[in-house]
C-alpha cells in the first residue's frame, strides 16, 4: 500500500505535464520566465481519472501549494486526504533543467527530474526507484487548470491516469 501512496503522491506532483495539440507550446530551448503556475490547487475529483489498480483508491481531496514558479526553479508541497486523513505528502524544489534533485514522498527520500517542456508546461521524472518509474507531463491547460497525465506502468499508449487541478480562488 505505501508505493500505492506514493504513487498517488507523483500523480500530484501536481506539478506539471503536459497539454493537448491544441495548446501547443513553445520549444523549452525558447520557453523562458514563470509558468504562471504559482499558487495554491484544488484536485477536480469528477473530471480526474484514477487507475485503481496501479495506484490503490482514489483520495478524498489534494490540495497543490506551488511556492515556487520563478522560470528557473519550482517548488511545490502536495497533500492528499482519504478517509483515514492524510494519505499522501510530498515536497520538492526542483530545477527546471532536468537535474536531478531529491524530493520528500510520504517520508522517504526519491530523486526526480523536472524539465521545461514549453512556455507552461514541464516534464517529471523519477529515476533510481527500485519498482515502477513514473514520468508525468503537468501543463496550464487553462489559466485556472492545471492537467497532470502520469504514466504510472512504463508501458506506450494513452496516460494511466490523468488529473486535473483548479487554481483556488
Amino acid at each position: 500500500m505505501a508505493k500505492a501512496k506514493v504513487a498517488s503522491a507523483l500523480a500530484g506532483l501536481g506539478l506539471l505535464l503536459l497539454a493537448a495539440p491544441s495548446l501547443a507550446q513553445a520549444p523549452a530551448a525558447q520557453a523562458s520566465g514563470p509558468l504562471g503556475v504559482g499558487g495554491k490547487w484544488m484536485l477536480d475529483l469528477p473530471r480526474s481519472h484514477f487507475n485503481e489498480a496501479l495506484t490503490g483508491a482514489a483520495p478524498l481531496s489534494g490540495e497543490l501549494d506551488i511556492t515556487k514558479d520563478d522560470g528557473k526553479f519550482i517548488a511545490w508541497t502536495l497533500v492528499e486526504e482519504d478517509d483515514e486523513g492524510v494519505a499522501a505528502i510530498q515536497f520538492a524544489d526542483a530545477g527546471l533543467d532536468g537535474s536531478p534533485t531529491r524530493a520528500v514522498v510520504n517520508f522517504n527520500f526519491v530523486t526526480l527530474s523536472v524539465d521545461r517542456t514549453g512556455q507552461s508546461s514541464v516534464a517529471v521524472m523519477t529515476h533510481g526507484q527500485t519498482g515502477r518509474r513514473q514520468t508525468m507531463r503537468v501543463a496550464l491547460s487553462a489559466p485556472d487548470t492545471l492537467l497532470i497525465e502520469q504514466d504510472v506502468d512504463g508501458k506506450p499508449g494513452p496516460p494511466d491516469q490523468t488529473l486535473i487541478f483548479v487554481r483556488k480562488k
